[in-house]
């Protein structure tokens, strides 16, 4: 049981990284696209 709680929390963790790894990536995109950076791509 303790094994499996450890797993689910291993996994939560990783799900909440990826999360706010994907918020920020969109966040840079959208400022790229609206023109905040104005440097090509």
């Amino acid at each position: 049981m303790i094994v499996k709680d450890q797993k689910l929390k291993k996994k939560n963790l990783w799900t909440a990284v990826g999360l706010v790894a994907f918020i920020v990536f969109l966040f840079i995109f959208t400022l790229f696209n609206i023109g905040v950076f104005e440097r090509p791509l």
